[in-house]
This record gives structure tokens, sequence and C-alpha cells, in this order.
């Protein structure tokens, strides 16, 4: 497990990681959560108000991603969202 990432209900996904681009998350999903499975986990906010990364030792916290604006599913099964800051 050496990317991990804890939604703020506690569920973990791993393999998983996440990218901070200013008011957008890019998450990651690389151990086989199915594409509905991912939709159903990113797109409650209180689950994603408050993410936990570890990044091979690297403990980040991203914090006010909320608004699930995208979501696929790439060739090789890997999940691919993208999270964006409440603005408001």
């Amino acid at each position: 497990m050496d990317q991990i990432l804890i939604l703020n209900d506690g569920t973990r996904l791993f393999p998983a990681h996440a990218i901070e681009d200013g008011y957008v998350l890019w998450v990651y999903l690389d151990g086989g959560v199915k594409l509905n499975e991912a939709f159903e986990l990113l797109s409650v906010p209180e689950k994603t108000e408050k993410i936990k990364a570890n990044n091979y030792g690297s403990l980040t916290e991203y914090t006010g991603f909320t608004d699930l604006f995208c979501i696929r599913r790439e060739d090789n099964g890997q999940v691919n969202a993208g999270l964006k800051k409440a603005v408001g």
C-alpha cells in the first residue's frame, strides 16, 4: 500500500493517488474500483470534503473538493475523476 486515499468517512482506496491543480483535484484509482463504485463514492460531498493521501510516505490532506465534475474509465481499467472546490 504505497499509495492510498482515505475519504472523509474512512473509506480506503488503494492503490490510488491524487494531484491538486488549483481548484481541481485529479483522482486516480488503480485498485480495481469499478466506474459505478467510484461515482457512488466520489459524488457524495460529505465523503470528499476531506481526503487524506499517503503517497509513498508523503502525507497530504485535501479539503473542499466536493463537486465531482468528470469521471472516466481508461482502457486499462483505471478510473480517473475530477473534483472541484466549491465556490461561493
